[in-house]
């Protein structure tokens, strides 16, 4: 087993090159076959460097069991990647399989200074990245979101929508 392993979570056929891949539909990329919703998952603690989540989360049930589980799984000071579309883009609400919806501080109440006490399994928010298309309406919004990032979630999301949000979390144990 390497010391520098990425688990690639919801991996699909789309895996991050030289990851382990878990997935609950099965196929050549996947390595693990196991619904993510069913913890505990079937991988041993404290074993991967990094963890990549990109649009999984949003199609799970309970995200603080699965929170606890990527926390369990990784190595102290583990980076864990995660991807997910925006409340604001349309992908969010178009697929039905989406049991819920991010907001840029929709990880913040996992965050080590964060007040919110939903689990004892702590993460330190490196960044919170949101992606806008490449059309001139959304460059107007990128540029509402980089001076008002508070403005532009509660009243201008809906007008100039963002696409995906990367949220890049740091395992704290």
């Amino acid at each position: 087993m390497a010391t520098n392993e990425t688990l690639d979570i919801g991996c699909g056929g789309a895996k991050f090159p030289g990851a382990v891949g878990i997935d609950v539909v099965p196929g050549p990329q996947v390595d693990i076959v196991h619904d993510l919703n069913l913890v505990p998952w079937p991988l041993a603690p404290d074993r991967f460097a990094s963890i990549v989540a990109s649009h999984v989360l949003e199609h799970l049930v309970n995200l603080v069991p699965v929170m606890e589980e990527i926390h369990r799984v990784a190595k102290p000071g583990a980076r864990v990647a995660i991807t997910t579309p925006h409340f604001s883009s349309l992908n969010s609400w178009e697929d039905p399989t989406h049991t819920r919806h991010f907001a840029r501080r929709s990880f913040a109440s996992f965050d080590v200074a964060s007040p919110y006490q939903y689990t004892t399994k702590r993460f330190r928010t490196l960044s919170t990245t949101l992606h806008f298309g490449a059309g001139l309406w959304d460059h107007w919004g990128e540029i509402h979101y980089k001076l008002w990032p508070n403005f532009w979630e509660k009243q201008l999301a809906f007008i100039w929508r963002a696409r995906d949000m990367v949220v890049e979390l740091e395992v704290v144990k």
